[in-house]
């Protein structure tokens, strides 16, 4: 593992300078250059990464390459793998979308509802993401305002957060069953969306070994930030160390109502903060309201920061940034 790391260390900081490529046929483009291994050059473009045969480049840049890249052992597109229900994961922020069969466990506590069989995962990991290591963790939710948003699920959701939480070295993650979204319209009561989530951190972390001690904070817009209180609980009472809580749009405050559907403790509510985000001209969730959210997560959170933005009904990506780096900066006194 340290050799990979050390690898992967090499590669990213003494490489990734943009330069012209020039192929065989006379086509230019601007690329970085990462690696080159057994005849094979990668180069990152656009945040992306490819690997093309060294034959492919024209005869003066076969010779920039070999002067100027590191021969691996190990490519970097290789390094620190993982797979989910039998699928390898894709790094570098694309959507990996994994289905799997409920376990006999969470089928027992689903068997109301014997239509639902199926786990759902949406991942999107960054590219220097190490399963051997613990790492931030952005567990994201989508509102429901029809029977078709609830079919769509939370895993659409994940486009919404991904741009900026990767950028921040996050993992965006979200979860459904093969209906959809486990919850009702409005949020009432889910007899489903728990054991759901709590197969997948089950699955998770059977794959990935630094899972259990990660950093989560959870995320939602409009409907999906009363879900991401629930979220919350679901997590905690999974024994996941959750540090934040982004409210976006977010008009009601459903602490009591999680505390009673999930049993999270008190006294884990207290470790996390509340970022609470309202456009200024928001007729959907004023910023009155976002204000009386505040105030009363306030009563059984830590940390509450309340912040507004020139706009309406919509996520503030500035927002989203600001408050994945105070969730992970050293914890404020609760309730200041």
């Amino acid at each position: 593992m340290l050799i990979r790391l050390l690898l992967l260390a090499l590669v990213l900081s003494g490489i990734l300078a943009a330069r012209s490529f020039t192929d065989v046929t006379g086509k230019t483009i601007e690329a970085e250059l990462v690696s080159l291994a057994d005849d094979k050059v990668t180069i990152s473009k656009a945040g992306k990464l490819f690997t093309l045969p060294l034959a492919n480049f024209s005869t003066a840049d076969q010779g920039m390459i070999k002067a100027l890249a590191p021969t691996q052992t190990i490519p970097i597109a290789t390094i620190a793998k993982i797979q989910l229900a039998g699928n390898e994961l894709r790094k570098n922020g694309e959507l990996n979308l994994i289905e799997a069969p409920l376990t006999e466990e969470t089928l027992k506590k689903t068997r109301a509802n014997k239509d639902i069989t199926g786990i759902k995962i949406a991942i999107l990991l960054p590219l220097d993401f190490d399963p051997a290591v613990p790492h931030k963790v952005l567990w994201v939710s989508s509102p429901i305002n029809s029977e078709a948003d609830r079919t769509s699920g939370n895993c659409p959701a994940v486009s919404n957060y991904s741009s900026t939480a990767l950028a921040e070295g996050w993992v965006v993650i979200a979860v459904d069953c093969n209906l959809g979204n486990p919850r009702r319209e409005d949020n009432q009561a889910a007899n489903f969306d728990l054991p759901i989530q709590h197969q997948a951190v089950t699955m998770l972390s059977a794959e990935w070994p630094g899972f259990a001690k990660s950093q989560f904070a959870c995320a939602g817009y409009s409907g999906g930030s009363k879900t991401s209180f629930y979220r919350v609980g679901q997590l905690c009472t999974a024994g996941l160390n959750v540090v934040g809580l982004f409210l976006s749009g977010c008009n009601e405050n459903l602490t009591e109502s999680t505390k009673n559907e999930t049993k999270v403790h008190s006294k884990d509510l207290k470790k996390i903060k509340v970022f609470v985000s309202n456009g200024k001209t928001d007729e959907i969730a004023t910023v009155k309201q976002g204000e009386f959210v505040a105030a009363g997560v306030k009563k059984e959170f830590g940390a509450v920061r309340t912040e507004t933005f020139d706009g309406g009904h919509s996520i503030s990506q500035e927002h989203l940034k600001s408050a994945l780096a105070w969730f992970l900066e050293t914890a404020a006194s609760p309730g200041k």
